[in-house]
């Protein structure tokens, strides 16, 4: 990605966030457990990457862009883990919205944005 750009959705730079937290989560397979012993058991069979993004006042367009590209169903997103630059195929989870109003300038703006993204 350019200097300066830190999300992007099926291509599309989203609007720089204030803060994006990335979380590293282990799948287990089904029939992990703990014996009697109280010792794990089971196998690792993936990791898989959530993220936690939260935007602070954005405009309506700005608000529109991002909900256009963070779609109701499965879609690439690119950001930065560990020194790379990578993209995942994820889906999102509740997008939720704090009003703001309508200000001087003419923008309708919103005070924050925030949502949860999870690697398919």
């Amino acid at each position: 990605m350019k200097d300066g750009e830190i999300l992007k959705a099926g291509g599309t730079v989203l609007p720089s966030p204030v803060s994006l937290s990335v979380s590293d989560e282990i799948i287990w397979t089904s029939d992990t457990k703990r014996t009697l012993a109280g010792y794990m058991i089971g196998d690792v069979v993936a990791e898989k990457k959530n993220l936690s993004i939260k935007w602070g006042f954005l405009t309506e367009s700005e608000v529109q862009l991002i909900k256009k590209h963070l779609i109701a169903g499965f879609f690439p997103i690119t950001f930065r883990d560990d020194g790379i630059d990578i993209t995942i195929d994820t889906y999102r989870g509740t997008l939720s919205k704090e009003y703001m109003g309508w200000l001087d300038d003419g923008n309708f703006w919103y005070r924050s944005v925030s949502v949860d993204i999870i690697q398919r």
